[in-house]
């Protein structure tokens, strides 16, 4: 009896890790699916403990028996092998993410926390912004940013300033993933989390121009928090990644600011998996369904054809723009990892100050996972590029 229910517990390992697996390496039907795939990789060491877990049941139900059972055993332990492959296999697996960015890790001196792994998402942190802010009024509009200070800031206006510009497929506020401001104001920055009027049809300036807005605004005030307004960093994550990059390395004459606002000399850009080119196309192949890109199309952005070039941040590489850290996972279905290497070649090529950080197996978004390997990476690589500016 205690075979089979080791073979059965066996069993229903593997009926969980499949359907995990092929979430985290198939093509998804929807975008939620694809999120589900995205926590399986960022969470890959839960599923490699489940999956040895499985292989051990199946070992011990495969165990000979003896005497007048031996015969019937026989079946047992063919099923056994079977379920213990695949669990064999399903552990190779769950085990490659991690010890992919283990290996990052080690060759960049940065220290992982298995203590960490398992500190929840970023969407939540235990306070919120020090303030909430209206730095201009577009088109009727009110554009927002949260203020998050360090503890104890003593307004000496010292402290290097992230301006922080979220990503997301629709409109949202600012802050969504609070955490992110609160660690890096606990590390001694002034952050400035901004709201912007997402992308508009037909119009490649309006996203841009406000962000150039919240900088000016940014600039104005930084003192008044104990921030440096010579020691501004820009920040964004996917669509914020490719604002900021936009935002930064154009003049105010190429992409003006929404307000009345002054041009702002940035001393670092920070864009995670954004794209640096806004024209390379995606490839066919890569964990996305013709669902998944028919739903993104409908969500696209519509922009005239020759304006594709202007709106992209490639078109504006130049000698001496910001030093520029870029952030990427090997994996990222929406920003191919292939396209960010292309950008960083042409940065290199342009004498422009970078640094690309990718981590193997993280998907488009993996910093929603607090503790994973990706994000823990990332971190270091934002501390180390701050520290150098």
């Amino acid at each position: 009896m205690g075979r089979l229910l080791a073979l059965v517990g066996a069993a229903l390992v593997a009926v969980v890790l499949l359907p995990a697996a092929g979430m985290a390496l198939l093509p998804m039907p929807s975008l939620e699916l694809w999120v589900i795939g995205l926590l399986v990789l960022e969470f890959s060491l839960v599923f490699a403990a489940l999956a040895l877990a499985g292989v051990v049941l199946a070992v011990f139900a495969g165990r000979r028996s003896s005497g007048a059972v031996r015969g019937a055993s026989v079946g047992v332990r063919r099923v056994a092998a079977a379920v213990g492959a695949v669990n064999a296999t399903m552990l190779g697996a769950a085990l490659l993410p991690a010890a992919s960015a283990w290996g990052t890790a080690r060759q960049h001196g940065v220290p992982l926390s298995l203590a960490g792994y398992l500190e929840g998402l970023s969407t939540a942190a235990e306070r919120g912004p020090d303030e909430t802010v209206r730095y201009a009024r577009v088109a009727g509009e009110d554009l927002m940013l949260d203020v998050w200070q360090p503890a104890g800031t003593t307004g000496a206006g010292s402290l290097p300033v992230v301006v922080n510009v979220h990503g997301g497929a629709e409109d949202a506020p600012q802050s969504p993933f609070p955490r992110w401001d609160a660690w890096l104001a606990d590390s001694g920055h002034v952050v400035f989390d901004v709201d912007y009027r997402f992308f508009q049809p037909y119009d490649w300036q309006s996203s841009p121009g406000d962000v150039k807005c919240a900088l000016g605004w940014v600039a104005r005030n930084a003192e008044r928090y104990g921030a440096d307004p010579k020691r501004i960093t820009l920040m964004g994550q996917s669509a914020g990644g490719y604002l900021s990059l936009l935002a930064a390395y154009t003049t105010a004459a190429e992409v003006p600011p929404s307000c009345d606002a002054p041009e702002v000399e940035l001393a670092g850009v920070i864009s995670w998996f954004g794209p640096g080119d806004a024209t390379a196309e995606m490839p066919h192949a890569f964990r996305l369904s013709e669902t998944v890109r028919r739903q993104l199309a409908e969500e696209a952005w519509p922009l005239a054809e020759e304006d594709w070039a202007k709106a992209s941040p490639s078109s504006y590489v130049r000698p001496g723009l910001p030093r520029t850290l870029l952030i990427q996972g090997g994996r990222d279905v929406l920003q191919p990892a292939e396209h960010t290497r292309s950008f960083a070649a042409r940065l290199a090529q342009a004498g422009v100050r970078y640094e690309l950080m990718e981590i193997p197996y993280a998907d488009h978004q993996f910093d929603l996972v607090w503790g994973g390997f990706g994000s823990q990476i990332a971190r270091h690589a934002i501390l180390d590029f701050q520290s150098g500016l």
